[in-house]
């Protein structure tokens, strides 16, 4: 089903059966785009108050320049071993050509690309860190696109619970 307008694929349709997303990425030091240092900016303005980026706080106007580039995680359980996309930026949704707001990654993803993504994801949160990923998706006719994806943590809709706050950033954005 399309999204009236578009030929973006609705989520359940676009990541079921045997068409789910991989990714080849490879783990960086510095952010290249200058979104991904928008976010990590941004991040780090409220770590330096001894705080986290916060679900309340969306959209925010020091991003708005890249909100349709961003995405949440939230975690569906307790041990994070499965996350949940709560929000996909337009931007998003128009380069991987799929919208998967409402799934969870075990849905979207090959099962040890989900396993692989949890692991950093709960690290992300739990640790508090800054994830910076460069390389491509595979599996969804989008391998041309060489992306920066940037992940940092934030705090959830219910005030306590660590999620995850991402931008995937398309060379030819940077």
């Amino acid at each position: 089903m399309a999204t009236p307008g578009s030929d973006i694929q609705a989520a359940q349709g676009a990541v079921t059966g045997n068409m789910k997303m991989r990714t080849q990425l490879e783990i960086c030091d510095t952010v290249q785009s200058d979104g991904g240092r928008a976010l990590v900016a941004y991040y780090e303005e409220h770590r330096s108050r001894n705080a986290l980026p916060h679900r309340k706080q969306m959209p925010s106007r020091p991003l708005l320049g890249i909100m349709s580039h961003l995405f949440m995680l939230e975690p569906v359980d307790g041990d994070g071993t499965d996350w949940r996309f709560r929000l996909i930026g337009q931007e998003v949704v128009e380069r991987i050509g799929v919208d998967a707001t409402g799934l969870c990654i075990s849905q979207a993803y090959e099962p040890d690309v989900a396993r692989r993504n949890a692991n950093d994801y709960r690290d992300i949160a739990m640790k508090k860190m800054v994830r910076i990923t460069r390389g491509t998706f595979t599996g969804i006719d989008r391998e041309y696109l060489d992306m920066e994806i940037v992940h940092v943590p934030m705090i959830g809709a219910d005030d306590t619970t660590p999620w995850v706050l991402g931008g995937l950033f398309v060379s030819d954005d940077v």
